[in-house]
């Protein structure tokens, strides 16, 4: 008897195993190859223009296209019917399922803009190669991460007022900015459709802001339009939507296509890829068509998310294939944002784990959320304690990063507060190890004021100090649209100092930040992940003056670490020319550095040269 009960279990875990990984076969009752396709056959497509009913639509065959891109072929039809000509191929149409006899042929993929006569015609994926999409595996890839097309760049600073001159050659420090690879021109000419994102508002300054972001991952923005559906959850079948819940709660983004065809637990759609990121790991999601926004330039679906129906496993040039069932997690964002007149409204909103868009969606998530409740731009204050969780693994010394500044300007308060979020790109986009964040928790309060201060001017009362002597530095700072506020602070002169000339900085923590990365570069450049989540909790506070004495004196970084003493002799054996990667000098030393805390959140640096002298009166 137990014998029998092992073979029996034995047998289901095999079958279970079998169709998890099954793919779809070829079946000639069911589908037609392209060998059969020829100029003049005319068919049947079925989409969703409203709601969650299926309607059909006329086609007929134009031509036949090979190799349009890469073993990627296309047949060129002319749609018809009084439901299609009155909006043609629209964006979120990609994937609705193509027959001719009964027999499916393939899904639509391409449409042309500007098209004169209704936009009828367009381009359908074979199916055929829609079907061997399945064949590269239909389990989910546990390892995937996600496509990595963000990179970061270098841009000299460009506002005067946050310009720091690094001495006498007037240098300026680079700053970090966001820089997206391009695609392929292949890609970027295509007459491939874009995927509609709709979004439940969205900034207007978002969607420029982002707007090489979209563009890059094929992505067309639709504002104000992913809301809540009437309906909790749709059929799956094919013509149905099918997309990617970017962000959901709260603040949703929906990016979505249409669903091609449904064997068993298994599904295809789209007719072309979503990124083309191969075997991934993504949630996907049915969907509610609310219209179909007809344009001469080219129309679009609008739609909202209903229910997750399961996981996106194969992301290929011809088209999705996924699994009905069980999906991945998604990151929980929690942020209590306390208005400007003092009511709380907590929020809760969650983002899809990948390498590029979990932290883009986190950032547009809180704009959207903060601007709605609150101002798109106006004087204000935002104070913001933001707290990042990581989930538990091995070798990780440290599992939340926390920062907790204050932003102050006349733009969007909500754009304000998303740089509390920024570690988020060197985290999840990390080179050492694939990092899961457990949650991210937010608290955000707002005034209505704009507390900020340029720094104009130092002062200090003569040019010669002892070691261990204070000294007495007047600052003039210029409030926003007040008058000048003069503030006396002090700073002592190590016991220890050595003699000779010495540079005074009275600086921002921003521009601090960049001109230590300035003098010292290796210090910014971890070699494992803990360094790196050291140097991700680190941050200055925005309403700090910070005072640094500053020597011209070469140290230099050992895997991360600043040595700023090492004789002439180690620094000579460490930077040879025999060995690179290890270390590097440094541009000066920080003999000492003091910070005051202000009531602005201040702008601007100055800097004075003196001398550190024994015998100074």
């Amino acid at each position: 008897m137990k014998k029998n009960c092992c073979v029996l279990i034995i047998s289901l875990l095999y079958l279970i195993a079998f169709q998890t990984d099954a793919q779809i076969k070829w079946d000639s009752s069911k589908f037609m190859r392209l060998s059969e396709v020829a100029s003049g056959m005319k068919g049947e497509g079925y989409t969703v223009f409203s709601g969650t009913t299926v309607e059909k639509f006329n086609f007929e065959v134009v031509s036949i296209e090979y190799n349009l891109s890469p073993n990627w072929h296309v047949i060129w039809v002319k749609g018809s019917g009084p439901n299609f000509e009155k909006t043609g191929v629209a964006g979120g149409m990609s994937g609705s399922p193509m027959y001719i006899n009964g027999r499916l042929v393939g899904a639509i993929s391409l449409g042309y803009y500007n098209q004169r006569e209704h936009a009828n015609l367009m381009g359908v994926t074979p199916i055929e190669l829609m079907v061997e999409v399945t064949q590269r595996g239909m389990q989910p890839n546990l390892s995937y991460r996600g496509g990595a097309r963000l990179n970061f760049g270098t841009d000299t600073v460009s506002n005067g007022i946050e310009m720091l001159p690094l001495g006498p050659d007037k240098k300026y420090v680079p700053e970090a900015r966001m820089e997206l690879s391009p695609l392929p021109d292949r890609l970027e000419k295509s007459p491939r459709l874009h995927i509609p994102v709709a979004f439940s508002g969205l900034p207007t300054g978002a969607i420029g802001y982002f707007k090489q972001f979209f563009d890059g991952y094929h992505l067309s923005p639709i504002q104000g339009a992913s809301g809540g559906a009437p309906v909790e959850s749709a059929p799956i079948e094919p013509g149905q939507i099918v997309g990617l819940e970017f962000v959901r709660g709260d603040f949703t983004a929906f990016g979505f296509g249409t669903l091609t065809y449904v064997e068993g637990n298994q599904l295809i759609g789209f007719g072309h890829s979503m990124f083309g990121e191969g075997n991934v790991n993504l949630p996907i999601s049915g969907g509610h068509v609310h219209f179909i926004l007809p344009s001469t330039f080219r129309s679009s679906k609008v739609a909202s998310p209903t229910q997750p129906i399961g996981t996106l496993v194969q992301d290929r040039q011809a088209g999705i294939a996924g699994l009905i069932g069980d999906h991945p997690s998604f990151i929980p964002v929690h942020a209590n944002i306390q208005t400007m007149d003092g009511k709380a409204h907590p929020t809760h909103y969650e983002v899809l784990r990948h390498r590029d868009f979990s932290t883009l969606y986190t950032l547009i998530g809180l704009w959207n959320i903060i601007d709605g409740i609150e101002i798109v731009s106006g004087d204000h204050s935002v104070n913001v304690d933001a707290k990042i969780v990581l989930k538990n693994q091995p070798n990780l010394a440290s599992r939340e990063i926390r920062r907790s500044n204050v932003y102050s300007s006349s733009g969007s308060p909500g754009f304000a507060a998303t740089r509390a979020l920024t570690p988020l790109f060197s985290l999840i986009g990390n080179q050492y190890t694939k990092i899961d964040v457990e949650r991210i928790d937010l608290d955000v309060k707002m005034e209505d004021k704009r507390k900020t201060a340029i720094i104009e001017a130092v002062r200090i009362d003569k040019d010669r100090y002892r070691p261990g002597e204070e000294i007495k530095v007047t600052i003039r700072l210029r409030p926003y649209l007040e008058t000048p506020v003069i503030q006396t602070y002090s700073i002592t002169v190590p016991a220890d100092a050595p003699e000779g000339p010495t540079t005074l900085l009275a600086i921002s923590p921003t521009l601090y930040e960049s001109w230590q990365r300035t003098r010292a570069p290796l210090n910014y450049q971890p070699t494992n992940i803990n360094q790196l989540i050291k140097l991700l909790q680190r941050e200055e506070n925005n309403n700090d003056i910070i005072f640094e004495l500053f020597l011209p004196q070469v140290g230099m970084t050992v895997q991360g670490e600043e040595f700023p003493e090492l004789p002439v002799s180690m620094l000579s054996v460490m930077n040879t020319s025999t060995q690179s990667g290890e270390g590097g000098l440094t541009r000066g030393t920080t003999l000492h550095s003091e910070r005051v805390t202000t009531p602005y959140v201040v702008s601007g640096s100055q800097f004075l040269r003196f001398t550190v002298d024994r015998n100074a009166p």
